[in-house]
């Protein structure tokens, strides 16, 4: 399966949708510019791939923000049902702008919990770098058990509990302190991750590091470029996601700043 990855950028980003013009100049030249993004992306295409997926499924983007995974499989599956969620409204108002810009018509959207959704029987739910914003808790995995059909293939994506990184961490401090006030789930590494799958039924089908110290690099890199204003972001983007695609490549599965769990529902 062939996933294309930012093609709505220019509709849900703010700063692009004042200058549509520039904003196409800027897509065709330099493609995605969120290099956060970018990196999860190049792991869920991987990821997605490895699974079997029927062409006329029904999948959920848990926690879906702009709704750019959701958007990448509806093209590449246009017989499949996806659906949309997550609970910022304003973000699901953007989503439904880019659906309707996009012309996508298997795309439903939730502005809800998923406990609060009629969904069911769906062949697979993933949810990428959301659960770490959440209470463990609070975190669906039972909920999303219950959705899937027996069969069906849960992924969750989060960052690693322990974070290494390259240049000295005072060059990102005002990042760090985000990283304390929302990342109140940050609390798995990936034996963690794989014993709370296992403690809701699942039976473990991928467990994997990503994120190694190539990407890493080239995430404190465009980190760095883009504080030092939109000359250093464009000198540093191309150079940031060659680093990624050279991590991918060369990346063992030993340790990674990010981790990755698939998990199946049973068929009996």
């Amino acid at each position: 399966m062939e996933l294309t990855f930012g093609t709505a950028q220019v509709f849900t980003s703010t700063r692009l949708k004042k200058y549509p013009v520039l904003a196409n100049i800027f897509k065709s030249t330099f493609g995605y510019s969120n290099i956060g993004n970018y990196a999860r992306f190049t792991v869920f295409r991987k990821l997605v791939n490895s699974i079997e997926l029927p062409e006329s499924g029904s999948v959920l983007d848990l926690g879906t923000g702009y709704g750019e995974y959701a958007l990448s499989l509806a093209e590449a599956l246009p017989k499949a049902k996806l659906h949309a969620l997550d609970i910022d409204k304003q973000r699901i108002n953007t989503v439904k702008s880019a659906i309707d810009r996009l012309g996508i018509n298997n795309i439903s959207t939730y502005n809800s919990s998923v406990e609060a959704t009629d969904l069911e029987q769906l062949d697979f739910i993933f949810t990428i770098d959301v659960f770490e914003h959440i209470l463990p808790e609070e975190m669906p995995f039972s909920t999303c058990y219950d959705k899937l059909k027996p069969g069906g293939y849960f992924l969750v994506k989060i960052p690693n509990k322990d974070q290494k990184t390259i240049l000295p961490e005072q060059l990102f401090e005002d990042h760090h302190e985000w990283l304390e006030d929302e990342h109140i789930g940050q609390i798995y590494d990936l034996e963690g991750l794989k014993a709370r799958f296992k403690s809701h039924g699942f039976k473990i089908i991928h467990a994997s590091y990503s994120d190694g110290w190539l990407s890493r690099f080239g995430w404190e890199a465009a980190y760095l470029g883009k504080k030092a204003g939109l000359l250093g972001q464009l000198i540093t983007l191309p150079f940031a996601k060659g680093l990624i695609h050279l991590d991918r490549i060369v990346h063992q599965n030993k340790w990674g700043n990010a981790i990755q769990v698939i998990g199946q529902k049973p068929q009996s």
